[in-house]
């Protein structure tokens, strides 16, 4: 039990970490940046004049969101297993806190 408790709290920290990590760089700090990016993609629609060249460049945006949306898609589920992880590793934590002051008295 001495060693069991230390071993659950180290991971859970561990996880916890690694979670405030893989969330940072979510955080939009090159506002600027995006802004920029946004106007030369806003010129570049502007810019066509031949309809199938419009469609082609669309379509090519479309699957890059959708590639982009299917990354999200397997983060999330990375997260919810380090979270689901987490809180059974509290509840863990928890009993054997119980145990102990129990098993004191």
């Amino acid at each position: 039990m001495k060693f069991l408790r230390p071993c659950l709290l180290l991971i859970s920290i561990l996880l916890f970490g690694w979670l405030l990590m893989s969330n940072v760089n979510l955080i939009n700090v090159a506002a600027t940046l995006n802004e920029s990016e946004i106007n030369s993609q806003t010129a570049a629609v502007n810019s066509f004049t031949d309809i199938d060249k419009l469609k082609e460049f669309t379509i090519e945006k479309i699957n890059y969101i959708e590639v982009i949306r299917n990354r999200f898609s397997e983060n999330a589920y990375v997260r919810i297993g380090i979270l689901v992880s987490l809180i059974i590793i509290q509840v863990v934590l928890f009993s054997l806190r119980r145990n102990v002051s129990t098993v004191k008295q």
